[in-house]
């Protein structure tokens, strides 16, 4: 476990080096004859990541699917010695940091943390990047309390606290039902803590009548 400094910015992922985009991954839909929408990432003349592409919501006509238009970028799966699976261990933080650069489109943050049995490989956690256009950086501040618990795409009705012992990978998505080009440029995403934030998590729970089936 890692001792946090309160207040300070430890990176997590930052764009300086041609080797640094060999950590992560691209998808849209159409690599997998899903949809016709395309994006990359690359490395702009000022060692930033840019993640920039077309979203297209035109559906194929293959009768398997009612809608597209989504990109996403994501980092390979933690690692440890002999490529055996690993976690990120983030539970000195509580917080996500982000220095971005958008275009006025709300982005997708996406956190998963894939479970050991088969049912649980799709668990992931989410929250909204909203982005304002024009020249300057933003910073954005997100607690973890803040992500909520959705599974294949699908918000779960029972939500609980994102284990921050077993984060697998982090990645960023455009989904807005907006089709059109879009470009997002990304100087660092870190971890922080912040002293000041004790809230644990932010959705309140509660239980179901007996005889009601979970679902």
């Amino acid at each position: 476990m890692i001792a946090a400094t309160p207040g300070q910015t430890d990176v997590a992922w930052r764009f300086r080096q041609p080797q640094s985009l060999d950590n992560w991954i691209t998808t849209c839909d159409s690599d997998h004859n899903e949809g016709f929408s395309h994006c990359s990432l690359e490395l702009n003349q000022y060692g930033n990541g840019v993640f920039s592409g077309r979203v297209d919501l035109k559906v194929p006509k293959s009768g398997k699917i009612t809608r597209a238009g989504y990109c996403n970028i994501k980092t390979k799966n933690a690692r440890k010695s002999f490529k055996r699976e690993s976690y990120l261990d983030w539970t000195s933080y509580n917080t996500l940091i982000m220095k971005v650069r958008g275009d006025g489109r709300t982005y997708l943050l996406n956190i998963a943390t894939r479970g050991v049995f088969d049912t649980m490989w799709n668990d992931m956690y989410n929250y909204q990047l909203y982005t304002r256009g024009g020249p300057y950086w933003q910073i954005a501040k997100i607690p973890f309390s803040k992500f909520f618990f959705s599974s294949k795409g699908r918000i779960q009705d029972e939500q609980c606290a994102l284990p921050l012992n077993r984060v697998t990978s982090f990645g960023i998505s455009v989904q807005d039902r907006h089709g059109g080009d879009f470009c997002l440029e990304i100087d660092y995403i870190g971890v922080e803590y912040d002293p000041k934030h004790v809230e644990e998590f932010a959705y309140e729970m509660y239980s179901l009548p007996s005889g009601i089936a979970r679902v």
